[in-house]
């Protein structure tokens, strides 16, 4: 210590981190800054995810029903073998709209769903950045995006669950359908099985959607990182195929870490339905252990291709399109305070 007795200077290396990890204080404006970003995330992914769901509506159709199966009280000769006997049959049987049963629930709710979870996996992933300015984690990214997982589940799970009810619908021209629409699903199902019948399978929809949106977000970023971002390499005619290439495989991958527990899941939304002669489950181990004993370890992946076939395209252009649009916001607020300062 200087014998005037004032304290020594602190080098410069030890106050950067001081000064790094500052946070402006809350008030007014930052709350609306963060509302505006926030509506921004929101208005630049919904139109695109229902657009690209409702362009393979037809395989997602073919995927449940081949997931829920086992579980129709219909005849054999009723059934659908696989995927593709269901997308050659369906118009004969159900006639060509069959094809998008449930779609207009599912575009309801993929609509916010997705918009949410893109929304608040950017909010979380700033909430989980470090203070001291260093770039996230791999584990920090798995923890944001299952944190979105978790929000985008508890609010909006009604919805996915008459969505698959609706899907799981195989009667025919003449017959008499179980539920006439997406409201009269969610009535019925409420009036039948009371609110818990509303969240019947919510638990396990938590533990698939948490390692989906966990593994998607974290293996894409991780490929994204790997391509520069400059705008040289963004004028390349393969930047948009290699965007495109990021998102179908870290859908992919998230799909085959997830697709088991989803499987399980969707049955245990059908079970104790309308339609449903008794209920053929008493919970998600007994559920578990009834497909393994009966339909072997493959049924656990029934309907896996095509959902790859359908999940990999839309989910690369989701993430592409939420990019564009991004960058094209962020290009907009750099010209107009261009202009306000010229």
């Amino acid at each position: 210590m200087p014998q005037d007795g004032r304290q020594p200077a602190m080098p410069v290396s030890q106050r950067i981190p001081l000064i790094a990890s500052y946070k402006e204080p809350w008030s007014l404006g930052v709350v609306f800054e963060h509302f505006y970003r926030f509506s921004l995330d929101l208005a630049s992914t919904g139109a695109s995810a229902a657009l690209a769901r409702t362009a393979t509506a037809p395989l997602e159709r073919a995927k449940i029903l081949m997931q829920v199966g086992p579980m129709a009280s219909r005849p054999d000769a009723d059934k659908y073998r696989s995927a593709w006997d269901a997308l050659k049959r369906i118009p004969q049987r159900e006639g060509w709209l069959a094809l998008y049963r449930g779609n207009g629930a599912n575009v309801l709710r993929l609509v916010p769903e997705v918009a949410l979870k893109f929304g608040f996996n950017d909010q979380l992933k700033i909430m989980f950045t470090p203070a001291d300015g260093k770039p996230m984690s791999f584990s920090r990214k798995l923890a944001a995006g299952a944190t979105a997982g978790v929000l985008k589940t508890a609010l909006l799970y009604p919805l996915e669950l008459a969505a698959t009810r609706l899907a799981a619908d195989t009667a025919a021209k003449a017959e008499k359908r179980l539920y006439t629409g997406l409201l009269h699903c969610l009535q019925q199902t409420y009036y039948a099985e009371g609110p818990r019948g509303l969240y019947k399978g919510a638990v396990l929809s938590g533990t698939t959607v948490v390692p989906y949106l966990a593994v998607s977000f974290s293996v894409y970023d991780q490929l994204k990182a790997q391509v520069k971002e400059d705008r040289n390499t963004r004028q390349l005619w393969w930047y948009p195929i290699a965007k495109l290439g990021m998102g179908a495989t870290a859908s992919t991958v998230a799909q085959a870490v997830a697709y088991p527990a989803d499987t399980v899941r969707r049955r245990m939304q059908l079970n104790g339905s309308s339609g449903q002669q008794h209920i053929m489950y008493k919970g998600y181990l007994d559920c578990v252990r009834s497909m393994a004993r009966t339909e072997g370890l493959r049924s656990f992946y029934r309907g896996f291709t095509v959902s790859c076939i359908r999940t990999a395209p839309s989910a690369a252009v989701q993430f592409l399109t939420y990019d564009l649009f991004k960058s094209g916001i962020m290009w907009y607020e750099a010209k107009s305070m261009n202009r306000a300062r010229g």
